[in-house]
């Protein structure tokens, strides 16, 4: 039969858009209102944004592709402001109050900026398509890049203009690229891929400031070094997007505290949060983790939607999401993949240091719990079974 109840979502993003997606394919019939502060829509799809975009001025935003026939209501350009569970509505920031039966939070994370480098014209940084536009226009021939952190995008946007020909420098505070990524076995070899390209890195170093006024010159680090450069860009991380929910009675804690279905703390079983501003307890490692990666916030916003019809409609059953966390990073011509989680123990399954093509498996305790491809996409599959059967074993 039809349904009366209403769902709304806050995010527009993926992981917004694939949640309404899952509960349309699951036999949810009633409204459903998509909130967004973007304006964009469908939304673009983020991961080109630091990497075919930045070098290729004729490539458009590429656009996700979604189901024309969700009738969804779009409220678009708008924030939501506050949540009140009780009265099972959410706030925007024009006044307006939406009101639900079933909510998905799927708000993403904000970039974590610099101090005192708001209003710098050409300080930059990467999370939306206006961001990419504004930092692709300013990588002009002949200008010198300073990347502020060298976790995955920093890594991704230093080798895209070291591509484009550009004179690059990468600052980190850890000892090696991605250090906390992909373990101290693997970090320092991906230090020498770009140094053999030609970035210069500068690790174990803090940044103090920057140097100029109204359009900073130079990056400034301890021990009085100067890094000079017309265009910086700060790759720090991001923060899960939930200012708006403080004081709404969720758990929050670096992220929304959901349970293993991803039902958000203390929602009531009304509430699911799915993508990069979700914490979940994953029942294979039995650890509440969140998870930055465009696969997951794929792959946990269709779970969560699926979860919440079940719970509102009363037919089906909920299941625990507990998909392997997996990403992927394309820099120069490598490409690198991981599947599962860090462990303490590491060991090369194929391939050596210093080889262009391993596999390497991470154990805590001897028990498998995830494995790094160095350009050997055909070993994934394999390897991901492995790590699921252990676990699960």
């Amino acid at each position: 039969m039809p349904s009366t109840d209403r769902l709304v979502v806050v995010g527009s993003s993926l992981a917004g858009v694939r949640s309404v997606e899952a509960a349309r394919r699951a036999g949810f019939t009633g409204p459903v209102s998509l909130i967004g502060a973007e304006k964009h829509y469908p939304p673009l799809n983020r991961p080109p944004l630091s990497k075919q975009f930045l070098k290729d001025c004729e490539t458009p935003g590429e656009v996700l592709r979604v189901d024309p026939d969700l009738d969804i209501e779009l409220l678009l350009g708008r924030e939501a402001t506050a949540l009140d569970l009780g009265a099972r509505a959410v706030m925007l920031d024009d006044g307006a109050t939406v009101g639900y039966d079933g909510l998905v939070v799927a708000t993403g994370a904000s970039v974590r900026r610099l101090p005192g480098t708001e209003g710098r014209r050409n300080v930059h940084v990467l999370r939306k398509f206006e961001d990419a536009s504004a930092l692709r226009s300013a990588l002009t021939p002949g200008v010198r890049v300073a990347v502020i952190g060298a976790g995955v995008l920093g890594c991704e946007i230093a080798a895209t203009c070291r591509q484009l020909g550009l004179d690059v420098t990468m600052i980190d505070a850890f000892s090696q690229p991605m250090l906390r990524i992909v373990g101290p076995a693997i970090a320092p070899q991906l230090a020498e891929l770009h140094r053999e390209r030609g970035v210069r890195l500068l690790l174990g170093r803090k940044v103090l400031g920057l140097r100029g006024h109204g359009i900073a010159d130079a990056v400034l680090l301890d021990g009085d070094d100067v890094v000079e450069a017309e265009v910086i860009v700060v790759a720090i991380g991001a923060s899960p997007e939930t200012s708006w929910l403080d004081g709404s009675g969720l758990e929050l804690a670096d992220g929304v505290v959901c349970d293993s279905e991803c039902f958000a703390v203390n929602g009531n079983r009304r509430v699911v949060a799915a993508g990069d501003v979700a914490r979940w307890h994953h029942p294979l490692f039995g650890a509440t983790i969140r998870v930055e990666h465009w696969t997951n916030a794929v792959s946990q916003a269709q779970q969560a939607g699926r979860n919440l019809v079940a719970e509102l409609t009363g037919s089906g059953e909920q299941a625990p999401y507990q998909v392997l966390p997996y990403f992927w990073t394309d820099q120069y011509d490598w490409k690198i993949q991981f599947v599962g989680m860090l462990g303490e123990e590491i060991a090369f399954e194929e391939g050596a240091p210093g080889d262009r093509q391993f596999v390497v498996s991470y154990r805590t305790n001897g028990q498998l719990m995830g494995a790094l491809f160095a350009n050997l996409p055909s070993r994934l599959a394999p390897l991901r079974k492995r790590i699921t059967a252990e676990l699960t074993a």
